[in-house]
């Protein structure tokens, strides 16, 4: 796969991506290969609520020489509706303080996806075999809705992931939701910030709020210390894009983009290094790592 191109001419970035170590499909290798085939040269794997894919990324192959990978992670803050997620970039994966709260967060998140699968069994009568809830717990990183999502589609409950979504997990999401004991946005922005990192709001149609709503939290936000937002993104439309610059703008946010890349069976119609405005080739979050 090695051609002539060399770092410099790869012109594209990708700062959200999933691996197997929370809810996506490809080892953190193969995303860096395949970011490497779609000519990306930067890329963040931004896993939720862990730093395993990090600490498991080796640099024995071609393409990690062509592929520049910032230190990512996705946190869950607790939102009074919709979801609401804090990106944190560049920071030190070393970090003691940022560790011990990934431990916490996994211990947090055992306990939420117990009380969605009893949530299942009262609302829809879905029991899962012993075996399959035992290796789900026994996974190494980040658990959580998607992972109870897949044991629906195996056991045959639905035909895809979103149709989990709809069909089940939503509903009852909402209903255990008062029970997760995660993060708020504060603490959030904190551990990034403590490790020396950058903080930015993930996707932010996502927390379902009007213009009013969102400029209001996001002035919260920018109290904690958030440094940027997620401008682009393969779920937005182009007003909220043109909004979520416009936000950018009026409070010096930084400006970040990703496609928030898991794989085909995750989401199926979004593919690496491309956001609904395209493939994006420059940002100020990028300038302000540099």
């Amino acid at each position: 796969m090695k051609d002539d191109m060399n770092f410099k001419n790869r012109c594209y970035v990708d700062m959200h991506m999933h691996s197997i170590y929370s809810d996506g499909e490809l080892t953190p290798n193969e995303l860096i290969k395949k970011a490497y085939e779609n000519n990306i040269g930067i890329i963040s794997i931004t896993d939720h609520d862990t730093l395993l894919g990090l600490k498991n990324i080796t640099h024995d192959f071609d393409e990690a020489c062509y592929v520049k990978v910032i230190p990512g992670i996705e946190l869950s803050a607790k939102a009074q509706k919709g979801r609401m997620h804090i990106l944190g970039y560049d920071f030190d994966i070393d970090n003691k303080s940022l560790n011990d709260k990934m431990n916490e967060i996994r211990n947090n998140s055992v306990y939420s996806v117990i009380a969605l699968i009893n949530q299942l069994k009262i609302d829809y009568d879905i029991m899962f075999d012993s075996k399959d809830i035992k290796k789900l717990f026994s996974i190494e990183g980040n658990i959580g809705r998607p992972n109870v999502a897949k044991l629906l589609v195996k056991e045959g409950y639905v035909k895809s992931v979103q149709e989990s979504f709809d069909k089940y997990l939503i509903s009852a999401y909402r209903k255990t939701r008062t029970l997760n004991r995660g993060l708020s946005y504060e603490e959030c922005i904190k551990v990034i910030k403590d490790a020396g990192g950058i903080s930015v709001l993930a996707h932010p149609n996502q927390l379902k709020m009007d213009d009013e709503e969102l400029e209001k939290i996001l002035k919260s936000m920018i109290n904690c210390g958030l440094d940027g937002i997620e401008v682009y993104h393969s779920g937005h439309t182009k007003e909220e894009t043109k909004r979520y610059l416009e936000l950018s703008k009026k409070y010096n946010l930084l400006v970040s983009a990703g496609s928030d890349y898991h794989g085909k069976m995750v989401k199926p119609d979004v593919e690496i290094g491309v956001t609904s405005s395209g493939k994006i080739k420059k940002l100020t979050l990028l300038d302000k790592i540099k």
